[in-house]
């Protein structure tokens, strides 16, 4: 597509940046002739592929190009919700079983992806895990801001507040957050629900302690509001939302979905995908402890980004992989 929010940062620092402009979801042969000319102009030592359809075109890329280069695939989705994906989706995803053998590297950011992908014949060989990493200074508590976050809201310092961030899209599955929060919410009188993202109010119950800001650019601030980070999604690969919680000191109760129950492990709780009835006994249960408690889980959620997924680590493994792909090009 165009350069969106990443490309001027590329720019800025000096990286080309070429961009296809397509539509969204409407790949066109022009786009396709654009891609083969740009990389003809600028040949690669490694053609890097990102998510299925990028993935696709990356091993086109290397097919037609007459400089030895090394291929790499990233995928970043599990396959818990394929038989629900769109029927392009789900064709591509097998045809890159076919051709998964080509690629020196296939990255995965979800270890139970990995396993799912190699289960369904991917080859494995070659696969490597490389989790998301996370900007600790980025996201860090701030009780100033969490002060001002909660003013603007309308909310006590003391009332107890879940955070969810996310689209209403049926893979986050907002219905089951908002079902999951009336029967909490009927549990705790002081519980209110902060749902952050665009289309929500289409899943949303009539509940006067629910606060449905709309699409935000300020997720880092507004997490400062939170007591409780809630993932209610049916499916996910590797949820950036719960480590960007997390480091900003929030425990989590999430669905056993992708990675989640790896990344929070014992700093937060687990409940089955797509059942309130389990998703709200996890929120009871964080909502039942004391502050204190509470805060000192957020407090080992953080320390859990620092130590396992921070920003810095991750990008010294995809440099190591890298150098290694670049020594060892076909």
């Amino acid at each position: 597509m165009g350069l969106g929010h990443y490309g001027p940062l590329l720019k800025g620092a000096g990286i080309p940046v070429t961009c296809l402009n397509m539509r969204p979801g409407r790949p066109s042969p022009l786009a396709l002739v654009r891609l083969l000319a740009a990389c003809r102009e600028a040949p690669a030592d490694i053609i890097q592929g990102w998510m299925t359809h990028g993935n696709l075109a990356a091993t086109l890329v290397r097919a037609t190009t007459q400089r030895p280069a090394a291929l790499a695939w990233n995928i970043r989705w599990s396959l818990e919700g394929l038989a629900e994906a769109k029927l392009t989706t789900r064709m591509l995803t097998r045809f890159g079983l076919w051709l998964s053998d080509g690629p020196q590297a296939i990255l995965y950011n979800s270890a139970r992806s990995r396993q799912q992908h190699a289960a369904f014949g991917y080859q494995d060989t070659r696969a490597h895990y490389m989790p998301n990493g996370f900007d600790t200074k980025q996201w860090a508590a701030d009780p100033v801001i969490r002060r001002a976050v909660r003013a603007e809201f309308g909310l006590q310092d003391t009332s107890r507040v879940i955070g969810f961030v996310g689209r209403g899209h049926a893979e986050k599955d907002p219905a089951n957050l908002f079902a999951a929060f009336e029967q909490v919410a009927a549990a705790h009188p002081d519980v209110t629900l902060v749902a952050v993202g665009r289309d929500l109010d289409r899943f949303a119950t009539a509940s006067g302690r629910i606060i449905l800001p709309g699409q935000r650019d300020d997720i880092p601030r507004l997490m400062q509001a939170f007591d409780v980070f809630c993932l209610s999604s049916r499916v996910e690969g590797f949820p950036n939302v719960i480590g960007e919680a997390m480091a900003s000191g929030l425990p989590c109760a999430t669905t056993d979905v992708g990675d989640a129950a790896n990344i929070v492990a014992d700093t937060g709780w687990v409940a089955a995908p797509r059942d309130s009835n389990a998703l709200a006994a996890a929120l009871n249960e964080a909502l039942s402890l004391p502050s204190e408690a509470l805060r000192q889980r957020g407090r080992a959620a953080r320390a859990r980004i620092e130590q396992e997924f921070s920003i810095q680590a991750i990008v010294s493994r995809y440099a190591a992989l890298y150098e290694n792909l670049k020594r060892e090009r076909p």
